[in-house]
């Protein structure tokens, strides 16, 4: 991950974020801009908190840890329009879980220590913090409901539309079968029958999206209200 020190790079994404409305006093003297690249780490996973609070302005990540047995638990994605460190900043958890960039992710950083006491008094701050935190425990209900109510077939395509990069479905099957509460050879079953119908076709490391629109027919009964 790299810092962009363009004055014209961070107006526009402070413009097209309206990130600076979020705060009740001016952020622009010490605002950051910083640009992920597919497969940057954005928190290193157990390491303390770098001391930034981060907001993605685009692109998108996955929010993973691993689990004492050796095995890495996908949690959750992580897309625009989101906060990342703030459970940080709310000293609610010392050390990060890991978010890794599932595509190029642009997102504005602002240091956690010289504004903590303002941040943590600002109304208008804490008004979005907790739309941005209802927002995402909403996601997460949805996903549950996902996975108790509709079949592989449809969790699965949407996955494979969010996870893919550049219509590249990479994810290895180990975290993808533990996301979407399937067993492995499940996941596997179906990764074949979406081969086989002309939806994905395999390439090295993963799987090429061949019929986009059949998935997308599949991932849009997820839909629910």
């Amino acid at each position: 991950m790299k810092q962009i020190f363009s004055k014209e790079e961070i107006h526009r994404c402070l413009a097209e974020s309206d990130f600076e409305s979020y705060f009740s006093f001016s952020i622009k003297e010490d605002v950051r801009l910083y640009l992920a690249d597919k497969g940057d780490d954005i928190l290193k996973e157990g390491e303390k908190s770098d001391g930034f609070l981060y907001y993605m302005v685009s692109g998108r990540a996955k929010l993973f840890c691993s689990l004492s047995n050796g095995k890495t638990s996908l949690l959750d994605f992580l897309q625009g329009d989101c906060f990342i460190g703030e459970l940080e900043l709310l000293s609610v958890r010392k050390s990060t879980m890991g978010v890794k960039a599932l595509s190029p992710c642009f997102l504005l950083a602002l240091p956690i220590e010289k504004y903590r006491s303002r941040l943590l008094s600002d109304a208008c701050f804490l008004r979005i913090l907790c739309m941005t935190l209802a927002k995402k425990e909403e996601q997460r209900v949805h996903a549950l409901l996902s996975t108790q109510g509709f079949p592989l077939a449809n969790r699965l395509a949407h996955f494979v539309l969010f996870a893919a990069f550049d219509g590249i479905y990479a994810e290895r099957n180990t975290d993808a079968s533990a996301y979407l509460g399937v067993s492995y050879r499940h996941l596997t079953q179906m990764l074949g029958e979406f081969t086989q119908y002309g939806y994905l076709k395999r390439t090295q490391g993963g799987y090429r999206i061949i019929n986009e629109q059949a998935l997308k027919l599949l991932a849009d009964e997820l839909n629910v209200e």
